[in-house]
C-alpha cells in the first residue's frame, strides 16, 4: 500500500499472481468460450503480466475457479480445446416481483429525463440483463427502454444536432414509401408513447415533422452551414371543462392563463402544429380552442373531414 501511494502504479509486488489470473480468465470466460492458446496469449499480453502460463498452470486457475462456485465445462471441435463458464456464483437473482418493480420506477422515470440520461440507462441495463438468469427477466430489461434495438451511434448524433438548426440527410426506412433520403432540419429528440422521435422541418412534408428514430438506418450528410430557416412555433389557447375527481395535468409546453371552478384556460407553445391537435384531440369533448382563429378553423375543418369519412363508410 505504502508502494502504491508513493508511485500511484500498480507493480507485481502489489499482486497476488494466482488470484489475479483467475480473475483475468473468469473475464476471458464471461466473454465466451477460449481455447488454452487463446487465454494464454491474453495473459502474454496483459499490461501487467506479460509472462506465458503451461497447461497445467491453467488447469490450477481453473480449478481456483471451480472451487468458488464456477461450473466450467469444455469441448473440443476441429482437434481444439474450448473451455467455458455455464455459471457462476455471482449471478443476479432477480424476483419477477422486483423486476416488476425495476420496469415500473423506469416507466414512471424515463419521459421526465434527458435523452443522454436516457441512453446511458439502457447501456446500464444492457449490462445489468446479463447477470439475470431468468431468461424471460433478461429478455424484459432489454427492452425496457424506448431506446432499445435502436444504434446509440445513431442516437448520439441526432443530439449533437439537436436544436442547432442543422440541415442534415437520413436515409429512413418509411413504412408507407419505404427506404429513401430525408432533408431535415433538426429540432430535437423526444420520447412519445414509449418511442423516440426525431422533430424538425422536412423536405419530405414541406413543414415540422416527426420521425421515428428507429426507422432512421444511417445519417448520410450534415450541411455545416446552420440553416437561416426558423422552426416556426405556435401559440394556441384552449379552454377545458374541469372534471368532478379528475385531475388535469398540464404537459411540458403548456402554462395555465386562466382558472376558475369550472373551466382551465392554458396556452400551448410548440412547433408541432400535429402534436398540438392530437392533444386537443385527446381531451375532447371537454376541451374548446380560443385561439388562434386561423388553428380553430383548420381544426374544425379536419374534424368536418373525419366526419364525413366515417358517413362515407355507411
Amino acid at each position: 500500500m505504502k508502494e502504491f501511494l508513493k508511485t500511484n502504479k500498480v507493480t507485481y509486488n502489489l499482486m497476488s499472481f494466482t488470484g489475479f489470473k483467475s480473475i483475468i480468465i473468469f473475464s476471458l470466460l464471461l466473454e465466451g468460450p477460449k481455447s488454452y492458446q487463446e487465454l494464454r496469449t491474453a495473459i502474454e499480453n496483459h499490461e501487467y503480466l506479460h509472462e506465458s502460463v503451461s497447461i497445467d498452470t491453467l488447469r490450477i486457475y481453473l480449478n481456483s475457479l471451480r472451487k468458488i462456485g464456477c461450473k466450467i465445462s469444455k469441448y473440443t471441435k476441429g482437434g481444439i480445446t474450448r473451455y467455458s463458464i455455464d455459471s457462476h456464483p455471482f449471478e443476479l437473482k432477480i424476483t419477477k416481483e422486483q423486476a416488476q418493480s425495476i420496469i415500473k420506477v423506469f416507466k414512471a422515470i424515463y419521459q421526465s429525463i434527458d435523452i443522454s440520461d436516457l441512453l446511458s440507462l439502457q447501456k446500464f441495463f444492457d449490462k445489468f440483463s446479463n447477470f439475470i438468469t431468468n431468461e424471460d427477466l433478461k429478455i424484459k430489461l432489454k427492452n425496457i427502454s424506448p431506446l432499445h434495438n435502436i444504434n446509440p451511434e445513431i442516437i448520439q448524433n441526432l443530439m449533437t444536432y439537436s436544436g442547432s438548426n442543422t440541415e442534415i440527410i437520413i436515409y429512413y426506412n418509411s413504412l408507407t414509401s419505404g427506404k429513401k433520403n430525408i432533408n431535415i432540419i433538426v429540432d430535437k429528440l423526444e420520447v412519445s408513447n414509449g418511442k423516440l422521435y426525431l422533430y424538425g422541418i422536412s423536405s419530405e412534408h414541406k413543414n415540422y415533422s416527426s420521425f421515428l428514430v428507429s426507422r432512421i438506418i444511417k445519417i448520410t450528410g450534415i450541411n455545416l452551414k446552420k440553416s437561416d430557416l426558423k422552426i416556426p412555433v405556435y401559440q394556441i389557447g384552449y379552454e377545458v371543462r374541469t372534471i368532478p375527481n379528475e385531475k388535469f395535468e398540464l404537459e411540458n409546453n403548456e402554462k395555465i392563463i386562466n382558472k376558475n371552478s369550472e373551466k382551465i384556460q392554458v396556452e400551448i407553445t410548440s412547433p408541432n402544429k400535429f402534436g398540438i391537435m392530437q392533444r386537443i384531440m385527446s381531451l375532447s369533448p371537454n376541451c374548446k380552442i380560443l385561439y388562434p382563429q386561423d388553428f380553430k378553423k383548420e381544426f374544425i375543418e379536419n374534424l368536418t373531414k373525419m366526419k364525413e369519412g366515417y358517413l362515407e363508410e355507411r
